[in-house]
């Protein structure tokens, strides 16, 4: 539940960013977009693997406002300048890292192999967001300096 109820958060934050930097920049936001819809297919196989492991009910169901705390509910904003851009692009990144530790914390406390090597995939998914998204915040330094 604690993975699921993440990856929701994660999937709507990359969605705000998604609509953030269309305007300016849409390859970032293709980008954000396509980071999103690994948010969804990660959720799938969490279901998956829960369903295999007879973890529960309702992992399936996905209702995002049922979830997301209030703060993340914000009215999203349009990227209209580079620095508006470069502090967006740090708020991404800050919480990609986030995640990122968030399921290295998870994989170490997991004594279940199936979920294991499901977590270990997501750690890895998790530490190529978080490259991806330094390597466009150095471009975009570049472009600004």
């Amino acid at each position: 539940m604690l993975a699921r109820d993440h990856e929701i958060q994660e999937r709507h934050r990359y969605r705000g960013f998604e609509l953030s930097f269309l305007p300016l920049n849409p390859a970032t936001s293709q980008l954000m977009a396509m980071l999103g819809l690994e948010c969804e297919q990660r959720l799938a196989s969490l279901a998956q693997t829960a369903g295999h492991l007879q973890l529960g009910v309702g992992l399936e169901e996905c209702e995002v406002h049922g979830v997301i705390p209030p703060e993340m509910r914000r009215q999203h904003f349009f990227v209209v300048n580079e620095d508006m851009a470069y502090q967006a692009l740090n708020h991404a990144l800050a919480a990609a890292h986030h995640s990122h530790q968030f399921y290295e914390l998870l994989l170490k406390s997991c004594s279940t192999l199936e979920l294991h090597v499901l977590l270990k995939e997501f750690v890895t998914q998790k530490k190529n967001a978080c490259s991806i998204l330094e390597e466009v915040q150095d471009s975009l330094r570049q472009l600004a300096g």
